[in-house]
């Protein structure tokens, strides 16, 4: 490298091996960057860029942030996507030693994240790994905060529908995957990738099935295999061998933390798809994408991070199985109707620290004294937890008691090792409690006893040489030093040693100074390096008890859930629902759980529902906008999802037949960058549901075919009934605003008429936003322009032209005409020649110019040439052929 310095030579040889990575290169009290790193950090940083000479004539960018403020830096970076290799002087620098030895210790991506500063309390920070061969698609994914780890393996046909929807509940922070499987992949996430900043990270390095079985079997074990077969699984096993060896490459070890790892089976809860999540606001809200208004938020009331984890996986994966979710539901209830157990718990847990993560910290060798610390205070708790617990009458909780581990030697031997309040740096000493080791003692009273020297030497030394200003005092550089201001000089004795000259003092030593110095700082180096190896011994023995407190953190997790639960149960009068497979959903004065908690107290209007076997299977909601329809329909679906997850509800009574899956469709938005318009989103999501619903599932559509002419809307709309009737025979909430599709009710037997009531006052209308039984022939669409205060002079000409429509006329002007059909035909025919003949002959052609009466017979003609010489039409109470 020519003149280039010594330095600046270590430092490029470092860089060139993370050439995708800005490197963090540790300069005494600060970690540097140059060149184009230095100047990316600047501008992401907005801190000063600077220069520094590399040899004698040229000079780099640099930039800096000093080492005891780089977690504040680091997330800035990573929440922008960048990866950090973190580069440590592996050796104290000394005088005259030279350029002391470095290297990066740990790369941290968005990923692979592991302290505190960088996380979300209550979120997982998950890392995915993409695998394809033979038309076969392998996931794995890890939470490497908290030591989960999963893989999943599905068709490349259904690759689109489970990644998105993988994608959608993971919300991954860093994806991995093979550079030469890019194209593959990133069509499939681009959606993701844009709206959400996923980090993709592509791999050059080729791992086969053999090579894949060997890695995760050494770090599973084989009896965490059992049941899993390698040939038939070997693109998920490859996935994860993928993820594994790449974490071990950012995390400089051979040896991961993972001990489970777990299969993910979508059909081992209720599956809830990408779509379905959105629309039912389960995390974020449709308008604005904030916590606040989402389910999430209404059920959240709990009291750990890990708590608040587990509570988002209940929600995002409601349970199938009736046993597990009573259960749940037994402990809920309990915990709802006792405000003493229930407060009893709420205190304990407000003092437990967030232990997934700690022993994650501590596997990784990563947890500091503070960790430790936490760590003891929350097993402190454990004993009161199982006494507390003792108490209960549900089998749930009386087992979490039994299952809790106090793990006492452990708790016991934290307390007396360390101090109170430990400092954050475990290698500056300060650690150790007095009393637990006899060497930190003898040491800490050989430094008391120099720190005592000193001070009775600044005395003396003011005595003997007149100069009451004289200091001793301490740098690393020089050591310990006399310091004399100038006006002084004159009276420095001659047994002082010159060492340093400032502008307005100077710097001097003793032979009795440096050899107390030697002693005294020696005493202090070793009592450092002793307690640093005191605490990693402590550390690696609770590496030993890892297992027992991940146990206890998931014991923990799941009461704080359920406390949570009954918490907000008692809070708004929520009820335990009956959980059978009678394909029954019946709820009595049912709530949304989110509005009734946003509205003023007792302003929310409850609804019943009743649908399924013993009734209707499919209900077409009726009724003006603004109504309720929107808010009745979701509200069910989450008191469906509410129940199953062993939550109690918001509803006098409930009886929930178990649900296989929850759709919603409401609320499409168009994507004009792909050219689908927001009609065609809303036929892509329809499309999803019937080829994805069963006979068990529950199925709820808005609107569905308002984004297309009349004819077709109302044809789509008819025959999707007509499809879900006779096809699946999903329980349905189907809302509408073609008040045509309530014939249906008289037509197919599964199917039933109710509608939001509204009280007509003069031209005005009043929502009373009740459910009942029966259709509307209305859509008040007019009525609700007036409450939006349009022009009346707007609204009146509005009423003209509807009037002139209904009457059936084809009269384009919109003025009112004697020839018009004096009634709406009860005939409702699709696609069928007579009912297109039929309404031809109802065409009042003179009213329209006579392009027009061209232009609209040359449509019925080809309308007509389109349909069969035969087919059924249908009327009102029968169908005939």
């Amino acid at each position: 490298m020519g003149n280039t310095t010594p330095l600046m030579n270590q430092y490029q040889s470092i860089k060139n091996k993370y050439p995708d990575c800005l490197l963090f290169f540790r300069l005494g009290d600060f970690y540097e960057l140059f060149g184009e790193d230095a100047i990316k950090a600047s501008k992401e940083l907005e801190i000063v860029l600077t220069s520094r000479g590399v040899s004698k004539d040229k000079k780099v960018p640099m930039c800096g942030v000093p080492y005891h403020a780089v977690d504040g830096y680091l997330k800035r970076l990573l929440e922008k996507g960048y990866k950090i290799a973190i580069c440590e002087q592996l050796e104290e620098a000394k005088p005259g030693k030279g350029i002391v030895k470095r290297d990066v210790v740990r790369v941290i991506t968005p990923g692979t994240v592991l302290e505190p500063a960088y996380l979300e309390q209550g979120e997982n920070n998950y890392i995915i790994s993409l695998y394809r061969k033979k038309e076969s698609i392998g996931c794995a994914w890890s939470d490497i905060s908290t030591g989960k780890f999963q893989m999943t393996q599905f068709s490349e046909t259904a690759a689109a529908e489970y990644l998105r929807d993988l994608l959608s509940r993971l919300q991954p922070a860093e994806c991995i995957i093979r550079s030469d499987q890019a194209a593959f992949f990133e069509p499939l996430m681009e959606d993701y990738w844009e709206s959400k900043g996923l980090n993709i990270t592509r791999l050059n390095k080729e791992i086969n099935g053999q090579v894949a079985w060997e890695l995760v079997t050494r770090q599973f074990g084989q009896e965490n295999l059992i049941g899993i077969d390698r040939d038939a699984f070997e693109t998920g096993l490859v996935s994860a061998a993928n993820l594994l060896s790449y974490i071990m490459e950012t995390q400089k070890t051979s040896t991961l933390p993972f001990k489970d790892l777990s299969v993910y089976t979508p059909k081992s809860c209720m599956y809830i798809d990408a779509m379905t999540r959105r629309n039912m606001e389960l995390f974020r809200t449709l308008r604005d994408g904030k916590r606040e208004g989402s389910l999430f938020w209404a059920l959240d009331r709990t009291l750990t991070g890990m708590g608040t984890r587990l509570l988002r996986y209940w929600l995002e994966s409601p349970l199938l199985d009736i046993e597990e979710i009573e259960a749940r539901q037994e402990a809920v209830e309990e915990l709802a109707g006792s405000f003493f157990l229930r407060n009893e718990l709420q205190e304990c847990l407000k003092k437990i620290y967030d232990l997934e993560r700690i022993i994650s910290r501590v596997d990784w060798q990563l947890a500091g004294p503070r960790d430790l610390l936490g760590l003891a205070k929350s097993l402190q708790v454990i004993p009161d937890l199982k006494e507390i617990l003792g108490q209960a009458k549900s089998k749930m909780l009386r087992e979490a008691g039994v299952e809790l581990d106090p793990v006492a030697d452990i708790k016991e031997m934290l307390f007396s090792a360390l101090i109170d309040d430990p400092p954050a740096n475990l290698k500056n000493g300060g650690i150790i409690r007095t009393g637990y080791h006899p060497e930190v003692d003898k040491l800490r009273n050989m430094i008391a006893e120099g720190e005592d020297w000193i001070r009775k030497l600044e005395a003396r030394e003011r005595v003997r040489t007149g100069i009451k200003s004289l200091k001793i005092d301490y740098n690393k550089v020089f050591g310990y030093y006399i310091e004399v201001t100038k006006p002084n000089l004159h009276l420095v004795p001659g047994d002082y040693i010159r060492k340093q000259t400032l502008t307005q003092a100077e710097r001097f030593i003793t032979t009795e100074l440096k050899e107390q110095e030697a002693l005294f700082l020696g005493a202090t180096e070793r009592l450092q390096d002793l307690e640093y190896q005191i605490f990693l011994d402590i550390r690696r023995q609770v590496g030993e008890a890892s297992e027992k407190i991940r146990r206890n953190a998931g014991i923990i997790a799941r009461i704080d859930c359920l406390v949570s639960f009954a918490e907000t149960a008692a809070r708004y009068h929520y009820t335990k629902p009956k959980i059978n497979n009678s394909g029954v959903i019946r709820i009595k004065n049912g709530r949304h759980p989110v509005l009734e908690q946003l509205l003023p107290e007792g302003s929310f209007v409850p609804n019943d529902l009743e649908i399924g076997e013993d009734a209707d299977r499919i209900l077409i909601l009726t009724g003006p906008n603004m109504a309720g329809k929107s808010t009745y329909m979701r509200q069910m679906a989450l008191i469906v999802l509410m129940a199953q997850c062993g939550s109690l509800v918001p509803a006098d009574e409930a009886e929930i037949g178990i649900v296989d899956r929850v759709f919603v469709r409401a609320g499409a938005f168009d994507d004009l960058g792909k050219g689908q318009s927001t009609f065609m989103m809303e036929m892509n999501e329809v499309s999803y549901i019937v080829h994805h619903a069963t006979e068990r599932s529950f199925i709820v559509l808005d609107e569905i075919g308002r984004g297309t002419g009349t004819f077709d809307g109302i044809g789509i709309a008819w025959a999707i009934i007509e499809y879900i009737h006779d096809k699946i025979g999903a329980r349905t909430i189907f809302a509408t605003h073609y008040h045509q599709l309530t014939q249906l009710a008289d037509i197919l037997h599964g199917v039933a008429n109710c509608s939001v009531a509204v009280q007509e006052e003069g031209q005005n209308i009043v929502f009373l936003h009740k459910v009942v039984p029966g259709g509307t022939d209305k859509s008040y669409g007019i009525q609700v322009a007036r409450l939006a205060h349009l022009p009346e002079e707007l609204v009146q000409r509005a009423q003209e032209v509807a009037a002139s429509m209904e009457g059936g006329s084809g009269n384009k002007s919109g003025k009112r005409t004697e020839d018009v059909r004096s009634a709406p035909v009860q005939l409702v025919l699709f696609d069928e020649r007579s009912a297109i003949l039929k309404e031809l002959q109802n065409l009042n052609l003179v009213q329209m110019t006579p392009l027009e009466a061209l232009n609209t017979l040359s449509n019925w003609q080809q309308r007509l040439a389109q349909t069969k010489e035969t087919g059924h039409f249908r009327k009102r109470g029968r169908r005939e052929q």
